[in-house]
């Protein structure tokens, strides 16, 4: 009795308790000892199948009745990811020195603050408040920012340069994965097992890069009317954690408002940050976000945070910002081996795994080696 995988290779019959309680150590130390290696490759890939979807888009559009050419719609797609970059790259640049000139202010605010609650509150509560602030050695907190900022801009560099060969090899790629398999039967179900891994995560990279734009939109203009230090930046970082499921929403409100209470002497700034941005951002999640999503991915909420604390242990905020794409390969692949179709169910919102039959594109009949 044998199992096949999605490749079509036979899989000597085993229990998958046995193999996966002897495979999951040797992985988790794989995906934590390559991490170094592993996490631009995977950024490039989440990156790449981003810059898919948003060709399927170009090349959805009706310009005078007729839809852009393929590779109009590649090259458009290219610029938006460089300009991404760019942008990305501008926002940071000019960061480290600006935080330095602006340390002073920030700790005599927190001073501030500090005598503030001591006079309202008084007694051990506005001592204990006094011995974290104490504690909190802004000096040592900069100087690790300033140290993941500069780390970020050389995976960057080595992302780019990844992403710009896998552009330029993307038809190359299409045609010779379904290779892997020996078989034609086995090629035809890894095309259909990548066709929706594609699917799957280009739904969910588009619809978050969608709304999280939306949200660094707002949130850019509120920190800019209010007057906010290094609102580019901060807008950035709200739309990179818009990726991140149920925690990333908390942490783009926390740090602009936690910013705004130790800039200025007044209160009003961090309740406009607060409440302005914080309101905008709770109605882009709970109102336009599932209308764009719908039950596409159909995956478990509990299980999308057991994803997030797990990938986020093992590769800290980026792990947390491929942890739900992460969670759909996963889902996609176990729902194509029979020892492994529980897992699938497990990773799923309510057990059904039906979307998975309509949710891809493919065709058994074509011929899975491309001319």
């Amino acid at each position: 009795m044998s199992d096949s995988d999605p490749t079509g290779m036979s899989v000597a019959s085993s229990p998958s308790w046995f193999l996966i309680l002897m495979s999951a150590p040797v992985v988790v130390g794989f995906l934590w000892f390559g991490r170094d290696f592993l996490i631009p490759l995977a950024v490039t890939g989440l990156i790449f199948i981003l810059s898919s979807a948003i060709v399927d888009r170009i090349c959805s559009l009706r310009v005078f009745g007729r839809s852009p050419p393929r590779w109009l719609a590649n090259i458009l797609a290219g610029f938006i990811v460089i300009f991404a970059f760019l942008f990305l790259g501008t926002a940071v640049s000019g960061t480290a020195d600006e935080l330095v000139e602006a340390m002073p202010r920030y700790e005599e605010r927190l001073a501030d603050i500090h005598a503030q609650l001591n006079s309202v509150f008084g007694g051990r509560l506005a001592e204990g408040l006094g011995s974290v602030v104490e504690r909190l050695d802004l000096g040592n907190l900069v100087a690790a920012i300033l140290g993941q900022l500069g780390g970020g801009v050389s995976m960057v560099v080595l992302i780019v340069l990844y992403l710009a060969f896998l552009i330029s090899e993307r038809a190359a790629w299409v045609a010779k994965l379904p290779r892997f398999s020996a078989t034609a039967e086995g090629a035809v179900r890894t095309k259909r097992v990548m066709n929706r891994i594609a699917e799957g995560v280009k739904g969910y990279m588009w619809v978050n890069a969608v709304t999280s734009a939306m949200s660094g939109t707002v949130a850019y203009l509120i920190f800019r009317w209010v007057g906010l230090d290094f609102a580019e930046l901060l807008a950035v970082i709200v739309f990179v954690v818009g990726f991140i499921p149920n925690i990333g929403a908390f942490i783009g409100v926390f740090l602009p408002a936690s910013l705004a209470l130790l800039q200025f002497d007044s209160f009003t700034p961090f309740l406009i940050v607060l409440l302005g941005y914080g309101g905008a951002d709770q109605f882009i999640s709970n109102l336009i976000t599932p209308a764009m999503q719908g039950k596409s991915l159909n995956l478990s909420t509990f299980m999308v945070m057991v994803s997030l604390t797990f990938w986020g242990t093992l590769w800290g905020g980026i792990g947390a910002f491929l942890s739900t794409p992460m969670m759909v390969v996963a889902l996609v692949v176990c729902a194509e081996i029979p020892s492994m179709r529980w897992m699938a169910v497990l990773l799923s919102s309510d057990g059904d795994l039906g979307f998975l039959e309509s949710g891809a594109p493919d065709d058994e009949h074509a011929s899975p080696y491309p001319p």
